[in-house]
């Protein structure tokens, strides 16, 4: 990773967490600091947050498998508690705070990008895929666009099973 990169991100990371944006620290990353809610979700956001590699500690399925669906090559899912949760108790309607974040990868296991699904406090979905190294190729809020209309056929537009996670 070149430096000035590196230190963008840095700043951002700092930025982000003083200013209210995603506090990349919890665990859950499903709630934005001091505005109590997941209301901010834009896009610079998003990008430091998958970047921040936070996603990882969540529930995933065991490994990367094909993709099923237009995200090509590689892809492995994790998905915040509060979306396990939601998904293991067999909820059709998932609360303000939930999170799926899709590595995307090339037939070689090299990460290409991400995909991210995030539901706000108000209920509205945000969809977000890009792909390295500007990670700012979509990025959609509300279920009438590109990435709803393929998500509209899982449980209020989350595809990933409860059967795929642990």
């Amino acid at each position: 990773m070149r430096i000035d990169r590196l230190m963008s991100l840095v700043v951002g990371l700092g930025c982000l967490t003083a200013c209210g944006g995603f506090d990349a620290s919890r665990a859950d990353g499903g709630t934005l600091a001091a505005d109590g809610g997941v209301d901010s979700l834009s896009l610079p956001e998003l990008q430091v947050f998958v970047q921040s590699g936070r996603y990882l500690e969540w529930p995933s399925e065991a490994a990367a498998h094909p993709s099923a669906g237009p995200h090509g090559g590689l892809v492995r899912t994790f998905v915040n508690p509060t979306l396990r949760d939601s998904l293991k108790s067999g909820s059709t309607l998932h609360p303000p705070g939930s999170i799926v974040v899709k590595e995307l990868s090339n037939s070689s296991g090299a990460l290409t990008g991400y995909a991210v699904d995030a539901k706000r406090t108000d209920g509205t979905w945000v969809f977000f895929e890009g792909f390295l190294p500007q990670l700012n190729q979509y990025y959609f809020s509300g279920t009438d666009n590109l990435c709803g209309n393929c998500h509209q056929a899982g449980s209020d537009f989350v595809l990933t099973p409860a059967s795929a996670l642990p």
